[in-house]
């Protein structure tokens, strides 16, 4: 707004759709010191970087809103950067919230990290501010804020952490409904407010006295918004000596700072020229009092709140009456038979209606002879009433056994009685140990809906180990002290005492190594997945459980003790591979400078920097594959791929003499990409357990931080280079056949061998069924790649769940190229083995509705973004509303419609053209 203008120009909240942003500047002040431990080995002082060199500082700020304790969106973070001296990000963020989205106490949390170790973060400090000023305008401008030492952002209304030190309004100006003008005056600002009371934050300050330097600064900067926004009188010649004075006392008054001061700005709006200011604003209603979050003056006062709805109660006990002699015998008729199979065939998690619960619950001695069942059963008890419990625990123990995989479901949140989730890990030691490995990354999910007091309460029992060593080798299990409740009344033929799921995964990871290992580091990662409060309280228990895991592992036996030992090791080995790669990523130039700075890095041998000798060290397990042990890294054979994250390539030699190529890729969460292949892999056995080979390459991932991980290397080469050098799909592996069979009449009719051809035909249509079914976006001939053998498969998963960052994307990548070298029999057989293999998963849709049911909380990008439509979409890919018949026939029309679409070649071609630049 001019000086001259007597205008005052604003835009309503509710209007305006752009995404907030928010410029991170410097941090001025005293910064803390303070001694890290490290996490799970704390001797390992030699992982943790000194905290007082400020050549290696990588500090980096987190933002996020919350409005009543809880966020708003997903945090967003400044890059990473490494500062000599003072920080300065001058970055600026865009949320992903848009100002019609805010409530009217939004409170925007900033906190600074840095990276103290490959595996640690440190909080420097942390600080909030509302977004919205106490008269309802959005905040404009420079702002300078007070930075609170090692805490976390205190996301409440009266919160603990304010960045502002200037006192609270008393008064706070709502608008009302019937002001809705485009140009208005501060008087009719404030004639058309209406005022509530707000009590003041208690805040103790921990500086000397009152901050004077802090008054000082806020009164310069008020002085300097007056002016800024024409509120003063023009002097062009004053203007020009009081604003440079106040520049410098301000960068004075900074630098001398004995507390941290955060510098941030907020963005200006601009429509049509003009400044405009945000102005809070609730459409729809008549008059808006807006209470603060937090507020407890206000009582309403309801006598019946509180009282037995006696009508809903009447209704309880005639449906569900206690005679369970006369329930007994009860059998449905033809009408309620087929009403309750249309029930049992629901996805799991579906919610049932009162009339099908009261349905379930008079029939449940009826279904307890069907294994599929006992979950909606389950969902019709009313936990909170001890006679429907009794019966339920009781039935529970005279039901049908349960398949494994379905015992998953009652391992969600939905699920708490501790007695039902001992009966899912009941049907989960049954499993063997590579089904357990598959449903592993879930299980460690399924941690998060534990009761946190019995992952936390039971302690290794070394004196049992005597005893156990007695029973066999059979029972080599964990020997834990367990509350006397937690073992059952009910003693069954078999006895086998209950347990939750954390003693079940620790005794399991004792038994087998493998499973310790994957069961470490998918632990692990989570103690590093705390961007909120609740996630922190999450991220505590999991470093309750890995310490825990430690600990029985080191007091088992000997043998576990060595697994304890291996896990050390890998540790060790992934943090020297992390200061390795930041060394790396620092030189400046292109991926072949770098390439060659890798090479003499490792060439270095004890005298390397990292103070890890690469090229000769004692034989470990390979956190990807446990079941190798490697000794050395190639350095020959190392390469750096052209690619914005720089992904390392490391030939490792194996304890046989054998190359094992992995690439290291520092920078991404492969969590995403985890969970994929372990869906896929689970596929690729379902198939064969029913003699379908599509000749998937189901590759190993590994998360080892939220930041890097593990990816097995296929050798192979993506389609579009294959393209790019005038082949064709079958010129290329008519140059990769090596034996010949003159017999083979398929190499007589194509020119490539018949295994060659099937493994070929099969692998596309494996894949272009998996990625259908997960929605996996995204789609181009840079991440098609196919092998010597003539399979082909995906990599890079992220985006799923139908998400793809070009619009209209196909629901499935079927391109020409692909196609071309499929005479009309081989198109038979691709689609063949499509709609074999779509009946056959459409069967099991259950298995990966409840898989990825258990992975809703895990902040996965892509399924967090729709937490409550994940498992609806993926359900919808299987067309289980459709008959078999129908649903071949739906998937043909899918195949045939993809093969003629055009927007994917034109992508592909806009793809190739933005690489050319890159």
């Amino acid at each position: 707004m001019s000086a001259t203008s007597e205008k005052f120009h604003f835009v309503f909240s509710h209007e305006l759709e752009d995404r907030i942003q928010i410029k991170i500047g410097s941090l001025d002040g005293e910064r803390p010191q303070t001694p890290i431990n490290d996490l799970f080995f704390s001797e390992n002082s030699t992982f943790i970087r000194n905290l007082n060199d400020t050549k290696r500082s990588e500090p980096f700020v987190v933002c996020q809103i919350f409005s009543d304790g809880q966020s708003l969106c997903l945090p967003v973070q400044t890059s990473f950067k490494s500062f000599v001296d003072k920080w300065n990000w001058n970055e600026w963020l865009k949320l992903p919230l848009r100002y019609c989205d805010l409530p009217r106490h939004a409170l925007l949390t900033f906190s600074i990290q840095e990276i103290i170790s490959p595996t640690n973060i440190r909080i420097i400090g942390s600080t909030t501010i509302s977004l919205f000023a106490s008269d309802g305008t959005f905040r404009r401008g420079i702002y300078d804020l007070k930075l609170w030492p090692n805490v976390t952002p205190d996301v409440k209304f009266n919160t603990s952490t304010p960045g502002k030190i200037e006192p609270l309004s008393n008064e706070e100006q709502v608008l009302i409904n019937h002001t809705n003008k485009n140009v208005i005056t501060t008087s009719n600002l404030q004639n058309n407010s209406k005022q509530s009371t707000v009590k003041s934050p208690v805040i103790s300050w921990n500086d000397d006295s009152e901050y004077p330097m802090l008054d000082e600064l806020n009164r310069i900067a008020k002085l300097i918004k007056t002016q800024c926004d024409g509120h003063a009188i023009h002097q062009e010649w004053l203007e020009k000596l009081t604003l440079k004075e106040a520049n410098s006392r301000i960068e004075k008054e900074r630098s001398n700072s004995k507390s941290m001061l955060l510098l941030i700005e907020f963005a200006r709006t601009m429509i049509d020229d003009n400044e405009c200011v945000v102005l809070y604003f609730e459409p729809n209603c008549e008059d808006i009092i807006n209470y603060p979050i937090g507020y407890t003056d206000l009582a309403v006062f309801d006598p019946e709140l509180d009282l037995e709805n006696i009508v809903e109660s009447k209704h309880l006990k005639l449906a569900r009456s206690g005679r369970k002699a006369m329930d007994k015998d009860l059998k449905p008729t033809r009408e309620q038979r087929e009403k309750l199979m249309q029930i049992l065939a629901y996805p799991p998690g579906q919610f049932l209606s009162i009339e099908e619960q009261d349905l379930v619950w008079k029939y449940r001695f009826f279904l307890s002879q069907h294994k599929k069942a006992l979950a909606k059963f389950l969902q019709c008890v009313h936990w909170d009433k001890e006679e429907e419990v009794k019966q339920a625990l009781d039935l529970l123990q005279q039901w049908v056994t349960m398949d494994t995989e379905d015992a998953l479901e009652l391992l969600g949140p939905a699920y708490h009685h501790p007695k039902v989730r001992s009966y899912a890990v009941s049907r989960l030691r049954q499993a063997s140990d590579e089904d357990l490995l598959l449903y592993l990354l879930q299980l460690v999910q399924a941690l998060r809906y534990e009761r946190y007091d019995l992952i936390n309460a039971f302690v290794v029992d070394t004196a049992g180990e005597e005893q156990n060593s007695l029973n066999g080798s059979s029972e080599n299990y964990a020997n834990v002290v367990v509350p006397s409740d937690s073992i059952s009344s009910d003693q069954t033929k078999s006895y086998i005492p209950e347990i939750d799921l954390s003693t079940f995964l620790i005794q399991r990871a004792c038994e087998k190594p493998i499973i310790a290992n994957y069961l470490f580091w998918y632990a692990y990662v989570e103690c590093e997945n705390n961007s909120s409060l609740k996630d922190k309280a999450i991220s505590d228990m999991y470093q309750s459980f890995v310490e825990r895991l430690s600990v029985t592992l080191k007091t088992k036996n000997e043998q576990t003790q060595q697994v304890r030992i291996s896990i050390e090791a890998q540790k060790k080995f992934v943090d020297k591979l992390v200061e390795l790669t930041n060394i790396v990523k620092r030189v400046q130039g292109s991926a072949k400078v770098k390439e060659d700075k890798l090479r003499s890095l490792l060439l270095a041998g004890d005298d390397s920097p990292v103070k890890f000798n690469f090229l000769n060290f004692d034989p470990i397990p390979l956190p990807l594959d446990p079941e190798i042990k490697i000794r050395r890294i190639i350095p020959e054979k190392i390469r750096i791929f052209k690619s914005a994250k720089l992904p390392f390539l490391f030939v490792c030699e194996t304890t046989q003499g054998e190359e094992y190529p992995i690439i290291f890729k520092y920078g991404d969460d492969l969590r995403q990409d985890q969970l994929i292949l372990q869906i896929i892999t689970l596929m690729d056995r379902i198939l064969r357990k029913e003699n379908i080979d599509l000749k998937l390459t189901p590759y190993k991932v590994l998360s080892t931080s939220l930041k890097y991980g593990f990816v097995q290397f296929i050798d192979s080469q993506p389609l579009q280079k294959i393209l790019e050098r005038n082949y064709t799909i079958r010129q290329y592996l008519q140059t990769k056949i090596t034996v010949t069979n003159a017999e083979d009449t398929t190499l007589a009719e194509t020119g490539i061998p018949r295994e060659m051809m099937d493994a070929y035909v099969k692998s596309s249509a494996g894949y272009c069924l998996v990625t259908y079914l997960l929605g996996i976006g995204d789609r181009h001939l840079d991440n098609l790649l196919l092998r010597d053998t003539g399979q082909l498969f995906h990599i890079d998963f992220g985006f799923i769940m139908g998400r793809d960052p070009k619009p209209l994307p196909q629901a499935m990548r079927v391109s020409k190229d692909m196609m071309e070298m499929l005479d009309e029999k081989r198109l038979s057989d691709f689609l063949r083995h499509c709609f074999t293999a779509f009946i056959i998963l459409r069967k099991h849709a259950n298995v990966f509705a409840n898989l990825f049911s258990l992975m809703l909380d895990a902040n996965i990008p892509d399924i967090a973004l729709e937490r409550d439509k994940t498992v609806k979409k993926l359900l919808d890919k299987f067309r289980l509303d459709l008959d078999e018949e129908k649903a071949t026939s739906y998937l043909k029309d899918l195949i045939y419609s993809s093969i003629g679409a055009l927007l994917p070649q034109v992508y592909d071609y806009f793809h190739n053209w933005s690489l050319a630049f890159r």
